[in-house]
């Protein structure tokens, strides 16, 4: 599996209709909302894709099609009203390209490709995951009360791993550009604001406050993650920078 994300600009047409100069104004004009679409493409070769319900845009290819399951129906359900991974989520599988959804400009996002194995599971915030191959294990993690009253996440979030003896690849969407460091044990990474979008399960996640009777610094609340693994963060998700 393979993917690239393109930026598609209005035809030379639309320019000249809308008395545009495309060589001094192709990016911003002052008058008139000129609309780029961000929209991404998979790629199969003899492989497999699972997307979320309602993101594909068309595909073309020798491809066949089905629904993600596991051995278990009720814990599909299960995953499907925890997070914003729909119940019986499409998987294409064969050769051929997929276009997902295209986005408007102002909603475009930053996509992150992780690698998984089936001894590291990742941990998601709901409603970044995009796509993943087709040799995944899709479940859930339960936030605690904390971790919950600090984040939109709800009370639960997706957990991917690949299946057993396999490596599988999953992509992710943030408003912000986000990239993979890796902690070590005893190094601990603390951020007052959602910095981190998803961890490896060797990563404690816990949200407390700093200090105790006003002797914390004045900060409150923050994140703090220790252990030893991998986190995605999105360093200037809070900047309004994306």
């Amino acid at each position: 599996m393979k993917y690239q994300v393109k930026i598609l600009e209005p035809t030379d047409l639309w320019y000249l209709q809308n008395n545009i100069n495309k060589e001094t104004n192709r990016f911003y004009h002052p008058t008139k909302n000129i609309p780029f679409v961000q929209q991404v493409e998979i790629y199969l070769d003899n492989s497999g894709v699972i997307i979320q319900k309602g993101m594909l845009y068309s595909c073309v290819g020798r491809l066949n099609y089905g629904v993600y399951k596991t051995d278990n129906r009720l814990k599909d359900m299960w995953v499907s009203l925890m997070t914003e991974m729909d119940y019986n989520a499409p998987v294409y599988q064969g050769t051929g390209t997929i276009h997902l959804e295209p986005s408007q400009k102002g909603n475009f996002l930053h996509y992150t490709l992780i690698e998984l194995s089936d001894s590291d599971q990742w941990e998601f915030d709901d409603g970044i995951f995009q796509f993943c191959s087709d040799n995944v294990v899709i479940g859930t993690k339960r936030l605690k009360f904390r971790q919950v009253a600090g984040s939109n996440d709800g009370r639960w979030r997706i957990a991917l791993r690949a299946l057993s003896g396999q490596t599988s690849k999953a992509v992710v969407g943030t408003t912000a550009p986000a990239r993979i460091i890796e902690i070590k044990k005893g190094e601990t990474l603390m951020a007052d604001y959602d910095m981190v979008k998803g961890f490896t399960n060797g990563i404690e996640e816990e949200y407390r406050k700093l200090g105790h009777f006003g002797k914390g610094g004045g900060e409150g609340y923050v994140w703090f993650y220790g252990g030893e693994g991998k986190l995605l963060v999105s360093e200037m998700n809070g900047m309004g920078l994306g």
